[in-house]
């Protein structure tokens, strides 16, 4: 893998191999710990070990485990703009058709350089693909979080769980779907199942976990130029595994 890496030096610690500060690790994070940069990739066995976790932007992800149709073949990719700020987690690999495959991971924000922000909401999403060209496709991608979500937008009040199908030939999509959580917390569990139909291939689940109580870059630029209006605004491939 290529970015830097950590490793634990006490229950719960880390410390960068490359001279940062150390940070409080979430107690699901136990084994290696890989700092990811922005579009790193980590590969599945590596993140379905016991213990390890991989720390992206503000969040770490780990306790991650598979099963059916998904398996640690694939590859885990990291994206984020601004430490602290939203982290999608893209889950790469093939769900061929007519097949059900499981994925459960936890996130939990970094203490050491969230700046206060909580996990407030999941956006959910996949990649859809027909094994023969211009044949009609669908799957469906469903899931549920704890804490459960308080809603998710665009769904019936009440609503707590992910449920979007996608189709190709023609293209129709209830997805992506986003839940909002009734308060922000600090750590999350995610568990989510992937159904393929005749002719589906899925070769992508995107998790983007997003947070309250850090202001986006659109929000820190309009406040800059008011504070300057005012006179009182001065002067960031692959990893192996």
């Amino acid at each position: 893998m290529k970015g830097k890496f950590a490793v634990i030096v006490g229950a719960g610690i880390i410390v960068s191999l490359f001279g940062g500060q150390a940070q409080a690790a979430p107690t699901f994070c136990t084994g290696a710990i890989d700092t990811a940069m922005n579009g790193d990739t980590v590969n599945g066995p590596f993140l379905l070990t016991p213990g390890n976790c991989v720390l992206a932007g503000d969040k770490f992800f780990g306790a991650a485990s598979v099963s059916g149709a998904i398996t640690g073949n694939g590859t885990a990719s990291f994206q984020f703009l601004m430490t602290p700020g939203n982290v999608t987690i893209g889950f790469l690999g093939t769900v061929n058709p007519g097949l059900t495959g499981a994925l459960n991971y936890t996130v939990a924000v970094n203490p050491a350089n969230s700046q206060g922000s909580l996990i407030s909401d999941l956006e959910k999403d996949f990649t859809l693909n027909a094994s023969l060209t211009g044949s009609p496709a669908s799957a469906t991608l469903t899931g549920f979080t704890n804490p459960a979500m308080a809603s998710i937008i665009g769904q019936p009040p009440g609503t707590t769980t992910f449920n979007c199908t996608r189709t190709v030939n023609p293209v129709t999509t209830g997805c992506p779907q986003t839940g909002l959580l009734a308060t922000p917390v600090a750590q999350m569990t995610v568990n989510e199942t992937i159904t393929t139909g005749t002719n589906a291939v899925v070769t992508a689940i995107t998790d983007t976990v997003s947070q309250t109580g850090v202001p986006e870059p659109a929000s820190l630029a309009l406040l800059g130029s008011a504070l300057a209006g005012f006179g009182l605004f001065g002067i960031r491939r692959r990893r192996q595994g």
